[in-house]
């Protein structure tokens, strides 16, 4: 299979765009494949270094890559499991969000019932915030009670809400949602806390999308609860 048909079969638009801007900046296949998700970035960079061997030139190659980007298509959805490997099974392990979250470049919305300071995924939002993200963190008040201020030292410059309606029963409304959303681009939302019983022990399940549409869409209603006090500052 020739190197436009394997990377054309493997990239996403988005990935295909940020490749061919970053091979016209930088020239050089093997740091333009850093702007592929990591979990085929070395399928990629030796697919680009067979692309630029065939084309001959950077701008060629390039184009080509513009080419990839424009093509139609429609974002399917993938599952993701926390569960042991079995014969037979499908799906990416629940540790791909942070994988997704590693990738953000300018927003990450996250919603969860409970954090673990330190997890992978609490890890990977610090690290979000320090490359300059814009992050913002949504958890149950409850059950954050006794972590609050460790995630808070974790995630020093994050906007960190909770649910605002709270009552005295012995069951009180809870911020029970469990999502992330990167860039206005890709979404996942799963069964998983952000604890690493989650992401390696426990049996959780959940759909990643790369539609823009359903991205925004999530956003747009975590803003739009803010803005009218459902969701608060914490």
């Amino acid at each position: 299979m020739s190197a436009v048909r394997e990377l054309g079969a493997l990239l996403s638009a988005e990935e295909a765009g940020w490749i061919a801007a970053e091979l016209r900046q930088r020239r050089l296949p093997h740091l333009a494949a850093k702007r592929a998700y990591s979990e085929h970035r070395s399928k990629v960079k030796e697919l680009l270094g067979r692309l630029l061997d065939d084309q001959g030139a950077v701008e060629l190659a390039a184009a080509v890559l513009d080419g990839i980007a424009s093509v139609p298509r429609s974002d399917s959805l993938e599952t993701v499991w926390t569960c042991p490997s079995v014969p037979g099974g499908e799906g990416r392990t629940t540790l791909a969000v942070a994988e997704l979250i590693n990738e953000a470049h300018a927003t990450v919305y996250a919603a969860t019932y409970s954090a673990s300071w330190g997890s992978a995924y609490v890890t990977a939002l610090a690290n979000a915030v320090v490359r300059g993200a814009k992050v913002t963190v949504v958890v149950d008040r409850k059950m954050q009670k006794d972590t609050r201020d460790l995630i808070i030292q974790q995630l020093p410059g994050a906007r960190l809400w909770t649910y605002a309606p709270t009552d005295d029963s012995p069951y009180p409304p809870r911020q029970h949602a469990k999502l992330v959303v990167v860039d206005e681009t890709a979404s996942f939302v799963t069964s998983a806390n952000f604890s690493d019983a989650a992401a390696k022990r426990n049996l959780e399940c959940g759909l990643l999308s790369r539609d823009a549409s359903i991205a925004r869409g999530i956003r747009t209603q975590l803003e739009t609860l803010h803005d009218h006090h459902v969701l608060v500052d914490y």
